[in-house]
């Protein structure tokens, strides 16, 4: 019968605990704001282990350049090799490829029709979508491959965290109405972006098409930079103003999860929260 010395003596169970301790060193030196770097004191501190540990733990990783020692203060900050991996790993992505999980979760779960779009000039691009439960046959033609901006919820959505000079943009280019709830006043569009930001995700109340009703949330990637948004859009029958908050909390969570797996920073807290429901509620009515 193995004693507990026994399992924790085995090559496998040490190699393994060291992998970990060795990435939680990277993890602590990718935290570390200071340019300067951290001691090998500073970073034991940080893990738990002595400072010979830490220099155990970095030898590999200074052999394969994923951390860098300073040779006069002999700190540590991670290496180019860090750089390359995340180079690597970035150059593999595309925002379809990483959303396409979050649009089967979102469909599946809601019975709504999950939609991502790109940017493409004053308008939003449609590159994949996915029915949900019962959804199917519900949109019979009314999947344009682009749409405005101004009037879309991916398009508000985009727009809230794009900056002013795209705003500005699709302001000169017109705000033409697609139905009689369509914004076409500026001053009302800015205000719209302005709330949309604050609470996280665009509402888009029969603006588009006068019989659905969409919500979205934007996806930035590593740059900080805009990319897509995802949403849910319904008959407005099957999303009413009372489901607008549940439907917009999921479409922010999936944006969210999106975004980190782009290398992105999600929204803060604040802004990223669905917010209260009269900061929401529909315009005009329901």
């Amino acid at each position: 019968m193995s004693t507990t010395a026994d399992v924790a003596s085995r090559p496998g169970r040490n190699e393994s605990l060291s992998l970990r301790r060795a990435l939680a060193l990277l993890e602590v030196c990718a935290q570390e704001t200071d340019p300067a770097g951290l001691t090998a004191a500073e970073i034991g501190r940080r893990l738990g282990v002595h400072k010979s540990t830490v220099l155990r733990l970095a030898a590999p990783l200074l052999e394969s350049e994923l951390l860098r020692r300073d040779p006069t203060s002999g700190r540590f900050r991670l290496g180019p090799g860090a750089l390359r991996l995340g180079h690597a790993y970035l150059s593999s992505l595309d925002v379809e490829t990483v959303a396409a999980g979050a649009l089967d979760d979102l469909a599946r779960a809601s019975g709504c029709l999950a939609v991502l779009t790109v940017p493409d000039g004053v308008h939003v691009r449609l590159v994949a979508h996915r029915s949900g439960p019962g959804s199917a046959g519900r949109f019979p033609g009314r999947i344009p491959s682009t749409v405005p901006m101004h009037c879309s919820a991916t398009g508000k959505a985009i727009l809230s965290v794009a900056g002013a000079a795209t705003v500005e943009r699709v302001v000169t280019a017109g705000l033409p109405s697609a139905t009689g709830r369509t914004i076409t006043d500026p001053g009302e569009l800015r205000a719209e972006l302005v709330r949309t930001r604050r609470r996280g995700f665009a509402v888009d109340d029969r603006e588009l098409d006068a019989d659905l009703r969409a919500v979205a949330a934007p996806v930035l990637d590593h740059t900080g930079g805009v990319v897509g948004a995802l949403a849910l859009v319904a008959p407005a029958a099957r999303m009413p103003a009372a489901a607008v908050q549940e439907h917009a909390r999921a479409v922010v969570l999936a944006a969210r999860a999106v975004t980190r797996r782009l290398g992105g920073a999600v929204i803060g807290p604040r802004e990223a929260s669905p917010a209260p429901a009269e900061d929401h509620q529909v315009r005009r009515g329901a």
